[in-house]
């Protein structure tokens, strides 16, 4: 078992819930760490995953399959825009006790090696997948902080039993837990040792600029002479999160109008795609995101109503709101502070009269109400909170 040190950390060892070569940095843990890259060094060590992508049960495995290979073969680089050290690391995609043993014991070798050529004598873990904690275990830190993004015992086709399992022994080994999810949160608070909700951030200058408060901007080239108005979604789809037939539903409701859809795909869209108001464009790099999204006129929400959303708290979210369009979205209990800037619908008949009502809006109020309510929910100010805690272990903690 590790210990920890309790001193100053010199650096960070981030084990990452994705792979930072092909998902959307847009996501929590980039946004902190490649801020807190720039006071200190940052190993992020891409995530070893919690299923094995298989034919009939995961949705485009095969596309899993190579674009994980892809990764590995970077090995270790630099990356030249934050600064930080990414490492996709050597394992074997098997997810039972004693294959996650071998994996720990392997991928703490390779840290080790790595800790040790880029002089990184005493760093702060910190931890998002569960699958990590073989690893984690077998090393010493200065801290461990948990980044309790996500419930992932609740992450489909994963084990849940042993998910959890690991889940508890990171949570009794962290030093410290940061928090998304307040429900989350109070489920767990008493198995903390530390714990703090830290929630999202949101880049508010750049994603509040992105359009006027009267009218939307004008399209990117790329989809010059869509027709109008546009309603957009931009993020991972995933089976696990996105209602398909709700946004198919969606489709046929406002056609002839636009539905836009920006992002990555891990689930097969054969059947929305094939609804001719629909243009699917694929993922964009994440500072091109404020830019395609300010020239929606509506934007949606479109969760699944599952276990996975109940713990979940989309940043997606916050970043519409700095947008200012109307928001239709599925409801989830993260939306609570919020529910007043958004039409929320607990099924699909809900949903589209939301989106008839959000089209309809002509109230530039409700931008700047939108606008007001993350304003000061900046990711510079939630960095230098965990700035804080990583400078000084033994600082004030719940």
């Amino acid at each position: 078992m590790s210990a920890t040190a309790n001193e100053p950390s010199d650096s960070i060892v981030a084990f990452g819930g994705i792979d930072w070569w092909y998902h959307n940095r847009g996501h929590s843990e980039c946004q902190i760490l490649k801020r807190l890259a720039d006071e200190m060094p940052v190993l992020w060590i891409n995530s070893i995953g919690m299923r094995a992508p298989s034919p009939g049960k995961t949705e485009l495995p095969m596309n899993r399959y190579i674009r994980k290979l892809k990764s590995t073969l970077k090995g270790l680089r630099k990356d030249p825009e934050s600064g930080m050290w990414i490492y996709s690391p050597i394992f074997v995609p098997r997810y039972t006790l004693p294959w996650l043993r071998f994996n720990g014991w392997f991928l703490s070798l390779q840290i080790r090696l790595i800790r040790m050529l880029l002089g990184m004598c005493n760093p702060t873990a910190w931890v998002t997948p569960p699958t990590a904690i073989e690893a984690v275990e077998r090393m010493r830190w200065s801290q461990v902080v948990f980044n309790r993004s996500d419930e992932f015992s609740r992450f489909p086709e994963a084990d849940a039993a042993f998910i959890e399992s690991l889940e508890k022994r990171v949570l009794k080994r962290s030093d410290h837990v940061f928090y998304t999810s307040h429900a989350l949160m109070e489920r767990e608070a008493h198995l903390c040792n530390s714990y703090e909700y830290l929630g999202h951030g949101v880049d508010y200058d750049r994603f509040s600029t992105s359009r006027t408060v009267a009218e939307p901007g004008p399209l990117p080239d790329e989809i010059a002479g869509l027709p109008r108005p546009i309603v957009g979604f931009y993020g991972a789809l995933d089976d696990y999160t996105i209602d398909k037939e709700l946004l198919i539903a969606t489709a046929r409701h406002i056609h002839p109008a636009t539905l836009l859809i920006i992002g990555p795909k891990a689930m097969d869209t054969t059947s929305i795609e094939a609804e001719p108001n629909v243009r699917y464009i694929g993922q964009i790099p994440y500072d091109d995101v404020p830019r395609y999204a300010g020239c929606f006129d509506v934007a949606l929400m479109p969760w699944l109503m599952n276990e996975w959303i109940e713990s979940s708290n989309p940043i997606k979210l916050r970043e519409y709101l700095a947008v200012g369009f109307p928001i239709v979205t599925t409801q989830f209990p993260e939306l609570a502070p919020f529910a007043e800037g958004v039409y929320v619908a607990t099924d699909q008949g809900e949903f589209l009269a939301g989106v008839d009502c959000a089209l309809a809006e002509r109230d530039p109020e409700a931008v700047h109400q939108r606008r007001a309510f993350v304003k000061n929910s900046t990711w510079d100010a939630l960095s230098r909170r965990v700035g804080e805690l990583i400078r000084d272990p033994s600082g004030d903690r719940n």
